[in-house]
């Protein structure tokens, strides 16, 4: 028997997890590994419990406070948060209308990026739209796999231009494409799966 959402929400309420947390901006001394609430789960998203993290410059920059930007566009940000987009993690539940993805099913994730909010994945467990979520490959661990969102996402930006007109929230300028033709390209680092 399925229960709705709401009443998913009500038995989840209460419950803790272990996540790296900050209570205000500062170097890699404010983050805290502490109990947290367990997020509650939405109409179209998947729970995920994280086995593997990527760390990027995103999540130093929120955790200084964004320094770089100009003071206009430092966000405010409600404390405590939780750093970090990219994960590989096993689905631990499901909202009642997700039918792309099942408890069990090995998955990764640049979770709610770009924005300027925390994403919360340096966390047990973390709660993720299908719309930014992929079943991980099978010939990647989760260690490889959490890794590759980001790193990708920036490799794919400076390389192809279609999609350039999203601009990067935590940057001022324009990407601009690296003409390729003629040129030829190392990757460093890749993984044949």
């Amino acid at each position: 028997m399925q229960q709705s959402d709401n009443n998913k929400n009500n038995s989840e309420k209460g419950k803790t997890m272990k996540a790296v947390r900050q209570h205000q901006f500062g170097g890699p001394e404010v983050l805290v590994y502490e109990d947290a609430p367990v997020p509650e789960l939405n109409k179209g998203e998947v729970r995920v419990k994280v086995k593997a993290i990527g760390l990027n410059p995103p999540d130093w920059y929120l955790r200084e406070g964004y320094k770089m930007l100009p003071p206009e566009w430092q966000p405010k940000v409600p404390f405590p948060i939780i750093l970090g987009t990219d994960i590989s993690g096993t689905i631990e539940a499901v909202a009642d209308d997700v039918e792309e993805f099942c408890v069990g099913d090995e998955v990764y994730s640049m979770v709610r990026f770009p924005s300027y909010g925390p994403s919360q994945a340096y966390a047990e467990y973390v709660n993720v739209h299908v719309s930014e979520l992929a079943l991980k490959p099978a010939g990647i661990d989760h260690i490889h796999s959490a890794g590759a969102p980001m790193s990708l996402l920036t490799a794919w930006q400076f390389m192809i231009e279609v999609g350039h007109d999203e601009q990067n929230p935590l940057q001022p300028d324009k990407h601009i494409p690296v003409p390729l033709e003629g040129k030829t390209v190392l990757i460093n680092g890749a993984v044949v799966a």
